[in-house]
This record gives structure tokens, sequence and C-alpha cells, in this order.
């Protein structure tokens, strides 16, 4: 982005002499004049994404905030800026019911790669993984015994030159690259946040199946030998053994998809990432609004990004609850609301987180109070 877009426009400039005014004739620049880059394999755009801007919005903030820390400049002009409005794309969450029978048809262990997928699933819905973590988990971090995993990494793909640079970022392990010359590489690597690394719990009919799947990679490896199987200790691999990454799982989700032929899905809004979406959900209405259970379980850095990122799903649920409140609390004498009961109790928490989460709730049910006063 730096390279492609600032560069261009404001790289002779000294940093004292960039102003806020500079910054909203740069963006207004590249949402009406410059020309897009294309990136391989993707369509040209005409015009710059608002979300592209916004994403060199917040790298220049960070750099400026950093030269001010060095005492180059005393103020951050991007602070200030007009940054184009952005409305980030919701994608579906799957029901319970159509994940069901996604399940179904993938569990075919006479098929790899339909079965591989089918294990992936099943881990990005009961343990409320990412697609990035998925690829990353090897079998020596699985604990048979207590059906355990431990998520301490994840797969991604970095530039070869950026390797060894960046401070934060920890590289356990680099897989081989499979054609000379190519500028980035796969690697195994630290999670973003601290709050990613956690232990996650694995049910008993998950386990089960990652028996099978293990059992049918062994048996690859024995057909194909080493020249033919790679094994990396991957537990989600291809057939050759080499890493699943999240664009990988995500384009053979979508050709399942393809192949149900589900008219209730929506196939354009709907990537491998929704999966963990219906997780948070089902795990929301399970735990009675636990959010930092949930939190935990799904590796958020914050209950807020929880709710912000999840909670819209549940509207419905939302709006039983604030009905709930109007009859319970509101409508009923004080004398009737008993706090004795351990099940009565869970719910006040569970009404009370969301309470907290959304305010809004509040104004509604005595709006409606009032209402009926009137």
């Amino acid at each position: 982005m730096i390279n492609n877009y600032v560069i261009p426009y404001l790289g002779d400039m000294p940093l004292r002499s960039v102003r806020t005014k500079t910054v909203d004739d740069f963006y207004d620049y590249l949402m009406d004049e410059a020309e897009p880059v294309a990136n391989l394999g993707r369509p040209k755009r005409e015009k710059i994404a608002p979300s592209v801007i916004r994403d060199i919005h917040k790298v220049m903030r960070c750099a400026f905030n950093k030269a001010i820390k060095w005492d180059y400049i005393s103020k951050n002009p991007f602070d200030n800026a007009t940054v184009p409005e952005y409305t980030e794309r919701e994608r579906d969450a799957l029901t319970p019911e159509q994940l069901h029978k996604i399940l179904d048809y993938t569990d075919r262990p006479e098929d790899y790669t339909l079965y591989m997928m089918h294990c992936a699933i099943q881990l990005g819905f009961a343990c409320c993984l990412r697609g990035g973590e998925i690829g990353a988990i090897q079998w020596e971090r699985y604990d048979r015994q207590e059906h355990v995993i431990l998520i301490d990494r994840v797969i991604d793909r970095v530039k070869k030159d950026l390797i060894g640079k960046l401070n934060k970022m920890k590289v356990y392990y680099e897989f081989p690259t499979l054609y000379p010359g190519t500028r980035t590489v796969i690697v195994l690597k630290q999670p973003k946040t601290k709050g990613s690394v956690r232990n996650v719990y694995v049910p008993d009919t998950v386990a089960k199946k990652l028996s099978v799947l293990r059992e049918l990679q062994n048996k690859l490896h024995e057909e194909l030998g080493d020249d033919g199987y790679i094994d990396y200790g991957l537990m989600i691999c291809q057939e050759n053994g080499r890493p699943a990454m999240t664009e990988y799982l995500n384009k053979t989700f979508k050709e399942i998809l393809r192949q149900i032929n589900d008219p209730t899905i929506n196939i354009d809004n709907v990537v491998f990432h929704s999966i963990r979406h219906t997780s948070a959900t089902v795990k929301l209405k399970l735990s009675q609004g636990d959010l930092k259970s949930v939190q935990g379980d799904g590796g958020w850095s914050s209950s807020a990004m929880l709710t912000k990122r999840y909670a819209h799903i549940v509207d419905g649920d939302r709006r039983h609850l604030a009905d709930q409140m109007e009859t319970a609390f509101y409508q009923a004498a004080p004398s009737s609301i008993s706090t004795d009961s351990p099940a009565d109790a869970a719910m006040q928490q569970a009404a009370l987180q969301y309470l907290i989460a959304h305010p809004e709730l509040i104004a509604e049910a005595l709006a409606k109070t009032q209402a009926a006063a009137g």
C-alpha cells in the first residue's frame, strides 16, 4: 500500500509539511483520480475501494504516531482526517440445520478431501477456530486422552524478505516452496495476540472423527511413500500432506456448497469463516450469554469484539430478552422477583451481560412501559 499509493503522492513531502488538509486531499485523490493497482488473479477495479483507503489510513496513522514519539513532529495529521465511509460486509451465519446438512454430505471417509473438510468444519464449529488456526494444528499438539488441542500458532503466507525482520512475528517453521523464484513462503508462526493462544476442548464425537482422519493419513503415507506424501504432522492437510491454507479451505468449502445446492444457502455470502459465526452464535445461546467463556473459547481479545462481530446474529433472542425484561421486571411486582434459584440467577446474569453490551434494550423497555402507562 505504501509503495503503490502513498509514496507516489506524499513520498517527497517533508514530514512537517503534511497537514490534515494534505491528508484529506490525498484521500480525495485516491477516491477520484488514482488508478487501482491490480492484484494477481483478481479483476482490476475502476476505483480504489474505500476499504483500501481505510487500511492506508491505519498504516499511516501508526507511522506518524511513531514520528511523534521520535520528536520528528508534534501532531499527527492523520488523527482528524476525513476517512471515506465504509460499511464492512456482513457474512451470513449458517443455521444449525444447514450445518448438519453439510456435515452429513462430507462425512465420507472413502473420499479423503471431503472427509478432511468434514473434520475441518467440525473443528471450526466445535472449537470456534479460525481457518489459519485449523491449518496450523499438528497432531503432537493434540492430547488424545483429554481431547484437548493447544492453539499456539497459525499458518500463513509471508514475504520471504520479511522473515526475521518483524520482531512481533516469531516463525516456528517454514514449509519448503514448490516453485523456485517465489517471493512468499508458507510458515507456522505465532498468533497476532496473546489471547489467541489457548487450549480448546474437543467433543467426543469430533475426537472420533479425528481418529478416523489420522488413519486415512497413515494409509495415504503408506500407499504414496515419502515422495508422494510428505508428513508435516498437520492434522488438516491435503492428500499429499501439504498445508491446507485458509484460501484452500474456503475454495473447497465453496465447491462443497455448490455440490449440495441447498437453496437456503447464499453461496456468495457464505465463506469458511461463517462456521465460526455459527459456533459463536450457538455457544452464546448454550451458555445463556456467558460472554467471557465464549470469548476465551474463540480467542477474541475482548468480549466487546465478540459482541461487535457476532451479537447481531442473535437479534431475535435479544428481542425476546427485552420482552422477558418487560414481563419479569417492569410489569411484575417487586416481591414476585426471586433470586434464590440458580437457574434464575443464571438468567439474570445473562440478561445483565446482554444489557451491558446493548444498553439500547433498556431504552426500548422503558419506552414500552411509558407507552402503556400513557
